[in-house]
């Protein structure tokens, strides 16, 4: 970045290149997992990121191209109050011009002034202030493209359309706690220093996880005391300690047998509880990142299918958004592993069979 005290102006360059005026390098989310994930997850976003690590690519992934711009976009902060911070679309090459790709929509305005959009596109979302206990989901969440100028377009109808979308007049490419920036391959998440301080910090959440523990919740089969992890186990794990959820029901056991019923591929397995079955099973597991959570709530509720653990306000907002995934289609996922949600129940209330021993 730029640390000239006397420029009014803070820059900052984020894209897939690792070149030297990148201050930020981008990799695919599937690149940087390694597994084959989900494109479009969210990553850690504000200025308490380093320079992400250079990663090479191995032989066997040659042949899928990144879909991330090599100059992304550009973030650009003002030092001084009100500190506002914009974020504009492509960046400079190292001839310090602006760069966009042979395929990327170009066009002159009607102030003789040139615009464009990269390849694949800078989406940007907003956090919305509808009051979040609303039924209707209808445009609460809406994503936005970004130009090279800073200007607001409707989405194109697929990421690398050369048509651009309708201008968008009286909304903003001003960055706002919360804000979504989805680069076609990872998502970024924008907090700000005052969003920050009103997160919940890591000794809160593990606080809540010791809460929930010391309850000493039981696992009604094993009869056993189950104990939350802050990281999720292997996959290869079997120890009795750690607990699993049922995701029609949302009781909370250990691992065992018991209900588990094959008929062919299909897999079900029934709640020795409520007798209700279930498609699923995952093991539970603290959502550590606390950019994430929007409360320091009870630690009640579960993402589907992937079993991270956060608070009912936390889950539902995260439910709500849909991502952009793939090129041209947008699905809710959970922000601490970019698991895709389910559709008709992307969450679940936990049910403990805890304080047992208490009078």
């Amino acid at each position: 970045m730029s640390k000239f005290s006397s420029v009014p102006t803070h820059i900052c360059w984020i894209g897939r290149s690792s070149e030297e005026q990148i201050d930020f390098t981008i990799v695919d989310t599937w690149l940087a997992s390694g597994n084959g994930g989900h494109p479009s997850p969210c990553c850690g976003g504000h200025n308490k990121s380093r320079h992400s690590s250079h990663r090479e690519e191995h032989s066997e992934q040659k042949t899928i191209s990144s879909t991330i711009s090599r100059y992304a976009c550009r973030i650009l902060a003002e030092r001084d109050k009100p500190h506002r911070v914009q974020i504009f679309a492509a960046g400079f090459d190292s001839s310090r011009n602006i760069f966009l790709g042979e395929k990327a929509t170009k066009w002159q305005k009607k102030n003789g002034e040139f615009d464009g959009l990269t390849t694949n596109g800078v989406l940007i979302l907003h956090p919305n202030n509808v009051e979040e206990q609303s039924d209707d989901t209808g445009e609460m969440y809406i994503w936005r493209e970004v130009s090279v100028d800073g200007d607001i377009y409707t989405l194109r109808s697929a990421r690398s359309s050369t048509q651009r979308g309708a201008l968008v007049l009286g909304e903003t490419n001003e960055l706002q706690d919360g804000t979504l920036i989805d680069l076609c391959g990872a998502t970024l998440l924008w907090r700000s220093a005052e969003g920050l301080k009103q997160s919940p910090s890591k000794v809160e959440l593990e606080h809540r996880l010791d809460e929930l523990n010391a309850g000493k919740p039981q696992c009604p089969v094993n009869l056993n005391t189950l104990v939350i992890p802050r990281k999720r186990h292997s996959k290869s794990s079997s120890s009795s300690k750690q607990p699993y959820v049922y995701f029609r029901c949302g009781h909370v056991q250990g691992k065992h047998n018991w209900g588990v019923q094959k008929n062919g591929s299909a897999v079900t397995f029934r709640c020795p509880i409520c007798l209700v079955d279930s498609e699923r099973v995952a093991q539970l597991t603290m959502g550590m990142e606390s950019a994430f959570h929007l409360d320091s709530g009870l630690l009640e509720y579960s993402f589907n299918p992937c079993g991270h653990m956060a608070s009912k306000r936390t889950v539902r907002y995260w439910s709500r958004i849909t991502m952009p995934h793939g090129t041209n289609s947008f699905h809710p996922v959970c922000p601490f592993c970019t698991s895709l949600l389910t559709i008709d129940k992307p969450f679940v209330r936990l049910i403990f069979q805890d304080h047992c021993y208490e009078n």
